[in-house]
């Protein structure tokens, strides 16, 4: 009786061993992957295409759009792709004490020989962005609003 259990206990192992051995590692419930062509004499499928997300367009509404009639607060836009060219208006400076400050750059290099059109005040602002200015600046101002 004893040689008997000792032999069912010693298949019982070997079998949970071959079991480990054979998963690599991995439980038999996680997901394994694919073998590959080369080794399964399958032919290779295409992966499916890449999502993309769609484009905006002039009929879309609400956040996109409105962001497109707008420059929020500061920051440094690159022309034609983050700000249209146009005229924009701004109340003037966000907070009390500071200046609202604007610039039309040509470039990027923080030179200022980028800039094209700057100035600084406490009072509402306008500027008209070319279609030619590569970025428009921003710091202290409020919300700019696209006049046209």
């Amino acid at each position: 009786m004893l040689t008997h259990s000792l032999a069912v206990l010693g298949g019982l192992l070997v079998g949970v061993l071959i079991g480990i051995v054979g998963s690599n590692g991995t439980k038999s419930s996680d997901p394994q992957p694919p073998a590959s062509p080369a080794t399964t004499g399958a032919t290779a499928e295409a992966p499916p295409p890449a999502r993309t997300m769609p484009e905006t367009t002039s009929e879309t509404t609400g956040t996109a759009k409105a962001a497109a009639e707008e420059i929020p607060g500061d920051g440094t836009f690159l022309v034609g792709q983050e700000v249209q060219p146009g005229t924009y208006r701004s109340a003037g400076p966000a907070s009390s004490g500071t200046d609202c400050y604007w610039a039309r750059l040509k470039g990027t290099t923080g030179d200022s020989s980028d800039i094209l059109a700057n100035n600084a005040g406490k009072g509402p602002a306008t500027v008209t962005i070319l279609a030619s200015d590569k970025v428009f600046q921003t710091s202290g101002c409020t919300t700019w609003k696209r006049m046209g």
